[in-house]
C-alpha cells in the first residue's frame, strides 16, 4: 500500500513549497508515498511539483493577515451563533447545521482549519497505509521515515523542552487555560503538533478529534496549546506514541541548546554526535545556516 505525507498551506512562500514536496520526493518515488497539498490558491509553480506527484487539493479558506476588523467581527458573531444553535438545528435543519463546518473552515485561522480538511481528505482516501501530517512552511525531508511508523498508533513528537522553562508553550498554556493550570504540568514537556504520523485509521481518528474540540472552542486558544491540555486531560481516545527530540526520526529545531546538537554536512541536517542524518527536520528555518543549506539543495 501507498503512504501519504499531507500539508495545508495558504499564503505560504514558495521557497517553503519546493523544499517541502522536492525534498521529499527525493526520499520516496510516487510509487512509494503520495503528497497531498491542500491550498486556497493556483500557483505557476505547481505544474511543475504536479509533474512530481504533488496532488493539489482545495480549501475554501480565505483567511489573511489582512482580513479587517468588521470581516472578523461578523465571521465571529456568525459562527458563535451557529454553534450555540446547533442543537436546535440538528433536529430541525440539520444541512444548515453540516454549513458550521463549512464556514469555519472558509474564514478561521489555517492553524484551527486545516484539521477539518484533513478529516474530509482522509474520510475520503482510506487506501494509504501510513500517514503523515507536517507543517508545509518548515519541514524538510531528508531519509525514509516511515519505517517508524506504529502499527495501530499515532506517533507524536516530544521537542525536548519543559513548561515554565520554555517561554512561548509556558505563555500559550497559561494565556489558554489559566495559571493554575499551568502549575499543573509545570516541567513536562510540550508535544509539537506541527507533526505526527501514523496509521491511516489513528491518524483520521486524532484528526477527527482535534477537529470536534476546535469546532466547539474555535477562538482565543493556540492550538499547540489546547493539543497539549488535551494530553494531559487524558482526552485523546485514539492511543499514541511519543518520539524523542534530537535521537528520534522527526526533529524539531525549537530551541537553541536543540540547534547545537546538529550540523551541516553537504547541505544535510545532521547530528553532531554521530553525523546521522536526520529523516524529517521540521523549523529548519529557524537558523540561517540550515536554512540557506536547504534552499540551496532544493530550491530551483
Amino acid at each position: 500500500m501507498t503512504n501519504l505525507v499531507m500539508g495545508f498551506s495558504t499564503n505560504a512562500a514558495e521557497n517553503s513549497l519546493q523544499i517541502f514536496a522536492r525534498s521529499l520526493r527525493k526520499v520516496y518515488r510516487p510509487d512509494e508515498c503520495d503528497i497531498v497539498i491542500i491550498t486556497n490558491t493556483f500557483e505557476p509553480y505547481f505544474v511543475d511539483l504536479g509533474r512530481l506527484g504533488v496532488r493539489f487539493v482545495p480549501t475554501p479558506n480565505n483567511y489573511s493577515k489582512l482580513t479587517g476588523k468588521l470581516s472578523k467581527s461578523l465571521n465571529r458573531a456568525t459562527l458563535l451563533t451557529l454553534r450555540a444553535i446547533e442543537p436546535l438545528l440538528r433536529r430541525q435543519a440539520p444541512e444548515i447545521a453540516d454549513a458550521y463546518r463549512v464556514l469555519i473552515e472558509t474564514w478561521h485561522h489555517p492553524h484551527f482549519v486545516r484539521w477539518f480538511a484533513y478529516e474530509r481528505f482522509l474520510e475520503l482516501n482510506q487506501q494509504y497505509e501510513n500517514v503523515m501530517l507536517a507543517d508545509v512552511k518548515d519541514v524538510v525531508f531528508q531519509a525514509p521515515f516511515f519505517d517508524a511508523s506504529s502499527t495501530n498508533e499515532v506517533c507524536l513528537c516530544d521537542q525536548g523542552l519543559q513548561y515554565g522553562k520554555t517561554y512561548w508553550d509556558t505563555k500559550w498554556y497559561r494565556d489558554a487555560f489559566g495559571e493554575e493550570a499551568l502549575q499543573k504540568i509545570l516541567g513536562r514537556s510540550p508535544l509539537c503538533i506541527g507533526t505526527m504520523m501514523g496509521p491511516h485509521a489513528a491518524v483520521l481518528g486524532i484528526v477527527r478529534e482535534l477537529r470536534i474540540e476546535f469546532g466547539k472552542r474555535p477562538f482565543h486558544r493556540i492550538e499547540q496549546a489546547v493539543f497539549n491540555h488535551m494530553l494531559f486531560e487524558r482526552a485523546f481516545d485514539t492511543p499514541y506514541n511519543v518520539l524523542p527530540n534530537v535521537t528520534g526520526p522527526i526533529i524539531t529545531l525549537c530551541d537553541d541548546d536543540i540547534i547545537d546538537k546538529f550540523t551541516l554536512v553537504e547541505q544535510s541536517i545532521c547530528r553532531a554526535l554521530d553525523g546521522t542524518v536526520a529523516p524529517v527536520v521540521h523549523m529548519y528555518d529557524r537558523n540561517d545556516k540550515f536554512k540557506r543549506g536547504i534552499e540551496t539543495a532544493f530550491v530551483p
